[in-house]
């Protein structure tokens, strides 16, 4: 009798399991020294079995990236839909990508090595059109709370930034201030009596105040939206961040 065909769910949490092997490995080894033989090793799957998802390293990689978006989709689309002002939803969304952070910390340093030439070069064409379909839809979330922002009138966009650069500029300072203040790092003059909840949050509102995107840091309390969400919406990743030893503190 020839082996029961797996249906697609059952296909796509074999690949889930495979994923997450690949993640606990990472914790512990370089993204350089990941081998598919390695992956193998900790899944109770065949090698045959590990390949017929993932064609290589590179296909991996390029899935964990796949993977690492698909939960910042679900952490966003969660705070784009807070009950508040626009500002306090984008303000909301960039506190999620810090959750994200510090909730998957190993998927938040692997992801981008899914964004070099020589991965996207070896992934099949069926994960990179997965992969810009959530590029897309993460941008979206981004771009409908400046819309909405525009529209209610707390929003004027300078007229040499447009919506994508907005976007950008407003991850790039919360991922170097992540990566800047990471407890990983050794400590240096630089980075004495900072924090890096405290000055993420404030690398947020200014960047937001610096946009004029009313109401500004100094006359509204915005710490209200981030306990807000951490006693609420993210109350279930607040509570696991909190058993591994890290208490957040705004």
């Amino acid at each position: 009798m020839s082996p029961r065909a797996l249906d697609q769910h059952s296909l796509q949490q074999r690949e889930l399991e495979i994923i997450e092997a690949a993640l606990r490995l990472l914790e512990q080894i370089d993204v350089s020294q990941l081998t598919m033989d390695k992956v193998v090793a900790q899944v109770s799957y065949s090698k045959g079995t590990v390949y017929s998802h993932f064609s290589g390293k590179e296909d991996l990689l390029s899935a964990i990236g796949n993977y690492a978006m698909r939960t910042m989709v679900d952490l966003f689309t969660r705070a784009a839909a807070f009950e508040g002002n626009s500002r306090e939803r984008y303000l909301g969304m960039s506190f999620a990508y810090l959750i994200y952070a510090l909730w998957k910390p190993t998927l938040f340093r692997v992801c981008l090595c899914s964004k070099s030439p020589s991965v996207i070069g070896k992934t099949s064409p069926e994960r990179l059109a997965e992969h810009e379909q959530l590029e897309t839809t993460l941008m979206g979330l981004f771009f409908s709370v400046i819309d909405a922002g525009i529209a209610e009138g707390s929003l004027q966009l300078p007229p040499h930034l447009n919506k994508q650069q907005v976007s950008f500029l407003g991850w790039a300072g919360g991922y170097g201030a992540i990566m800047l203040l990471n407890d990983d790092l050794d400590s240096c003059a630089g980075r004495h009596g900072l924090y890096l909840e405290r000055e993420y949050f404030n690398t947020s509102n200014i960047f937001l105040d610096g946009l004029g995107w009313q109401p500004l840091s100094s006359e509204y309390n915005y710490r209200r939206v981030i306990n807000a969400l951490m006693e609420g919406r993210f109350a279930a990743e607040i509570e696991e961040i909190r058993q591994r030893g890290r208490q957040l503190v705004f």
